[in-house]
């Protein structure tokens, strides 16, 4: 495997993110209200106090979800691939009057900007965070690293069973098992006022046998794995609103996977 991936991807997000930013989707100004920005799947997972604790999340953004996490008391520190994402996270932590720290990496060359192992009580990922990477083994690997004796990985994403459809969710395009790599070339975002976007995207399906063996070989404990029939943000063409922060294919309610969210644990 190339890096070629990264520059493709790097691409991606640092012209995602000033639409991003500006979007009705994330509502910076909301957030910057007080609005919450977490979801009800990894909320659930989460150490219900987290004053005092070091939190690691990877794959970041523009660190919105950071800085809530850092609003509930976490010594947070971000990252993420983009550049100009985590510009962005600096700004915004100014303007709330957050602390956060932001590293700007790929999360495999971590280890060489981030020399803390065993140091931090969660590491939280979610939503559109493994699809970039190709290898499982290595991302479980450096989870393992970070964690502190007794810490915890929360995490959720959209299901593997989402990526197989077409864009238009009535077929399956894409292999449910890792094959090569998916390459498009896109116009657009998920978010409003991204319209004029046009890049390429390298990603992955991961099944959950990569995914639970990957975390299981390095050392990790599944304590809990949920799975909803509903998606936390409305970033798919063509659905149905069922409740406050769900949302469901036209046609398909409430037949189908769209998420799931896991926590594990470090031995202490």
């Amino acid at each position: 495997m190339t890096d070629d991936y990264l520059q493709h991807n790097r691409d991606h997000w640092n012209k995602s993110t000033d639409p991003h930013f500006e979007s009705e989707f994330y509502d910076v100004e909301g957030w910057l209200s007080g609005k919450e920005s977490l979801r009800e799947p990894e909320l659930e997972l989460l150490p219900k106090d987290l004053k005092g604790s070091k939190l690691l999340h990877l794959q970041c953004h523009f660190g919105q979800d950071t800085l809530s996490l850092a609003r509930r008391g976490a010594s947070v520190t971000g990252v993420d691939l983009s550049d100009r994402a985590i510009e962005r996270a600096n700004e915004l932590a100014g303007r709330a009057g957050l602390s956060g720290r932001f590293i700007n990496c790929d999360v495999y060359s971590l280890r060489e900007h981030l020399p803390e192992p065993g140091s931090f009580d969660v590491v939280f990922s979610t939503y559109g965070t493994i699809g970039w990477l190709p290898d499982l083994d290595r991302w479980a690997a450096l989870i393992e690293h970070y964690l502190a004796p007794g810490g915890v990985l929360v995490f959720a994403d959209f299901h593997p069973v989402v990526w197989m459809l077409d864009t238009a969710h009535r077929s399956f395009e894409y292999s449910y098992f890792k094959r090569e790599p998916i390459v498009d070339h896109n116009t657009g975002s998920y978010t409003d006022g991204s319209e004029t976007i046009e890049s390429t995207e390298v990603g992955w399906n991961h099944s959950f046998d990569e995914l639970l063996g990957a975390l299981l070989r390095h050392g990790l404990t599944l304590e809990v794995f949920r799975e909803y029939d509903f998606s936390a943000w409305n970033c798919f063409a063509d659905t149905v609103e069922v409740g406050p922060n769900r949302f469901q294919f036209r046609g398909l309610e409430g037949k189908l996977p769209l998420m799931y969210a896991l926590r594990a644990r470090k031995s202490s």
